[in-house]
C-alpha cells in the first residue's frame, strides 16, 4: 500500500472516530441538558463527516454491494455519513 493510501485510510479512520465521539458528546449533552456539550458533539460529528469525505476524495463509485454494507454498518453504529455514502453507492 502506498503512503497516499495510508494517509487516506488514517483520515477515514480518524473521521469515523471523530464522528463517534461527537455522537457520544451530543447524547450526553441532550441527556444532561447541557447545550455546550450538545453543540460540541454536533460540531465534532460534522468535522468527522467532512474528514471522511476529504479522505475519500469524492470517490463514490464503489458498487452497490459495498454501498449496502457501508449503509448497514452506518445504521448499526449510528453514523449518518456512512448511511448517506452507502446509499449513494447503491444508486
Amino acid at each position: 500500500m502506498s503512503s497516499a493510501d495510508e494517509t487516506s485510510n488514517a483520515s477515514m479512520l480518524h473521521g469515523h472516530a471523530s464522528y463517534a465521539a461527537g455522537a457520544a458528546k451530543e447524547t450526553i449533552g441532550s441527556l444532561s441538558g447541557s447545550e455546550p456539550w450538545t453543540t460540541s458533539g454536533q460540531q465534532d460529528k460534522q468535522a468527522g463527516i467532512d474528514e471522511m469525505r476529504a479522505a475519500k476524495g469524492g470517490d463514490t463509485d464503489r458498487g452497490p454491494t459495498v454501498g449496502k454494507v457501508e449503509a448497514m454498518a452506518g445504521k448499526a453504529v449510528g453514523c449518518e455519513g456512512m448511511v448517506e455514502e452507502g446509499g449513494k453507492s447503491q444508486e
